[in-house]
């Protein structure tokens, strides 16, 4: 269904924010491309869940089938383009005593769908742009992210499937020594996942929050750059095109974000940067923090870098109050529209950590020195980052502040077609005062001792690259063990890691397996190896240098994953998939 629909569809629409790189068999003249990013995921879902009459048939298992054509053309200065995204459910439906039962709607009963059944098709993005000179205007669907992320911060990040634009108008300039741009729109989260099922909770309507910013960055000052800048959101209610802008008029904006920063080149034998956002909030926000509801919010954040001999030495500081109140009224919507830097590991963040990452009152600060031992080849580092978070609501599985320690070290090697990335770390987060809860009676990981008011985290990762005779191995692994202090929602130590072997040869060709295993009760899923192990293999073809073919067939776990300060609950998967990228 994926190929032929979204051809026809491509002919009707207009444009894309998502830029698709140009080939030059697709030239169509000087000065002009035209491009095609064809991508096609088939998805046999093996679900655990069993009817009971008749028995342990498989009637539950369904086939999903996911498509996204992007479309890009540049002529001159102009650029249009458009991404179309479409999904199908298969095997989703059967008879019982005569009777059709579906088994999971695809598509929430007030979303219009132009398609019929069990599928849905979108004009997700559209996008025209015109680059002159000076001035760069654009109207469509795009991102934008200011200074380092506290006041806004939209942008893919397909590491865990976002992908929400900003659709409306952006116009940029230069005057002077100054950088000048302003935009407005409506958010639009994309309605189709590309990599995560679409058929967990039916595809429904946007809420198509309003957002407004200005942005001035200033160059040359001496040593200093400078900047400021200025953002409105209004959250909508209900979904529906225009809802965000036709509630402006209704009342007062619903968050006003002022902020500036400066970056300093060379002062004191350092690189500095530093940034402070001050938040508005109407009474229409939630309040994570219920005795400071009528509080401001701020978020200031301050970076040093130094260079003596062969080290590099950056030490950071932050200090948020109620900066991530911004986003509490997007949770259900699974983004964020402003991300400042968290100064976390986001490869050890757990179900607990997440709390801290995103904190309503949390200072702290991260040191990290790195050692050139031998120059571009290898690199050596510590670290360590001590936070006081005091926020204990939400996320947090806690219910009085902690003091977070975590102290890190890791290597970097880059030889002859060979290259190594290790971290290890351990995490501290120790409570204030007595033990909050009744201790559990099993023994914890580390020993038969009492448990104490400290959840520890040992953790590691591992890259490795090297050549086998003409193919090119790599190995993936990190693994992690997790103690839980005493807590009033009690949770049972664990064990998880993910590991990966690749052979490949030259990019042509790759074979990879896959194993997880976990003891983590949180995890809800099963392996298909044992109850606790899965494992898989993928099949990776490239017939052509723009042409990429998938196969895959097994089972991973579920779990937590963070990306660029935002992190999703990802589920699991047990079955088959097989994808096609192609570019032309």
């Amino acid at each position: 269904m994926g190929w032929w629909w979204c051809a026809a569809a491509l002919a009707q629409a207009p444009a894309t924010a998502e830029e698709a790189p140009a080939s030059p068999e697709a030239a169509a003249g000087p000065g002009a491309s035209v491009s095609f990013t064809e991508d096609l995921e088939v998805r046999y879902w093996r679900l655990d869940e069993r009817l009971p009459d008749p028995s342990d048939v498989a009637v539950l298992d369904y086939v999903e089938q996911v498509n996204r054509l992007v479309a890009r053309a540049d002529v001159g200065r102009w650029g249009i383009g458009t991404q179309v995204d479409q999904v199908a459910l298969f095997f989703n439906r059967f008879y019982l005593d005569d009777v059709l039962v579906v088994e999971r709607e695809l598509v929430a009963p007030d979303t219009f769908s132009p398609l019929p059944g069990q599928s849905y098709a979108n004009v997700e993005k559209v996008l025209v742009q015109y680059s002159g000179d000076d001035i760069k205007l654009q109207l469509g669907d795009g991102y934008a992210a200011f200074a380092r992320g506290g006041a806004l911060n939209l942008n893919r990040n397909v590491d865990i499937d976002i992908d929400t634009s900003i659709q409306g108008a952006r116009a940029t300039g230069q005057v002077g020594r100054f950088d000048l741009s302003g935009l407005i729109g409506q958010l639009n989260r994309q309605q189709v996942y590309q990599d995560n099922p679409n058929a967990l909770n039916p595809i429904s309507g946007d809420r198509r929050h309003a957002v407004a910013g200005v942005r001035a960055d200033g160059y040359g000052f001496g040593p200093a750059n400078i900047g400021a800048h200025g953002v409105v959101y209004k959250f909508a209610t209900e979904p529906g095109l225009g809802a965000g802008f036709s509630a402006l008029s209704e009342t007062t904006p619903t968050t006003v974000v002022g902020g500036g920063n400066v970056e300093l080149m060379g002062v004191l034998g350092a690189d500095w940067y530093g940034g402070v956002d001050v938040f508005g909030f109407n009474d229409a926000m939630p309040a994570p923090l219920p005795d400071a509801a009528d509080d401001p919010g701020y978020a200031a954040y301050l970076s040093a870098s130094a260079y003596p001999g062969p080290f590099v030495l950056l030490a950071e500081a932050k200090r948020y109050y109620q900066a991530d109140r911004v986003n509490a009224l997007l949770t259900p919507e699974l983004y964020e529209v402003a991300i400042a830097p968290t100064l976390e590991y986001e490869r050890a963040i757990t179900e607990d950590s997440a709390g801290a990452l995103n904190s309503n009152d949390i200072w702290g600060g991260r040191i990290q020195l790195d050692w050139s031992a031998i120059p571009a080849t290898l690199t050596p580092y510590v670290a360590v980052a001590v936070f006081r978070d005091l926020d204990t609501g939400a996320l947090h599985f806690n219910d009085v502040p902690e003091t977070i320690a975590h102290p890190m070290m890791g290597v970097q090697y880059t030889g002859d077609h060979r290259s190594v990335l290790a971290n290890v770390g351990f995490r501290s987060d120790e409570r204030d005062g007595s033990i909050q809860g009744e201790a559990p009676e099993e023994p914890s990981l580390w020993g038969d001792g009492p448990r104490s008011d400290r959840d520890h985290q040992l953790h590691g990762d591992v890259a490795v690259d090297f050549p086998v005779s003409v193919l090119q191995a790599k190995i993936n692994a990190a693994i992690e063990a997790y103690h839980w202090g005493v807590n009033p929602l009690q949770q049972t130590d664990y064990i998880e890691s993910e590991t990966s072997w690749t052979l490949a040869y030259r990019s042509d060709v790759a074979l990879t397996w896959f194993m997880d295993y976990t003891t983590n009760p949180l995890v809800a899923t099963t392996g298909n190896l044992q109850e606790q192990l899965y494992g898989a293999v993928e099949l990776q073809v490239k017939p052509a240098p723009a042409f990429t073919i998938k196969g895959f067939y097994g089972a991973y776990k579920a779990g937590i994953r963070c990306s660029g300060g935002q992190c999703r609950l990802l589920p699991g998967f047990d079955g088959a998939r097989i994808s096609a990228v192609a570019t032309f």
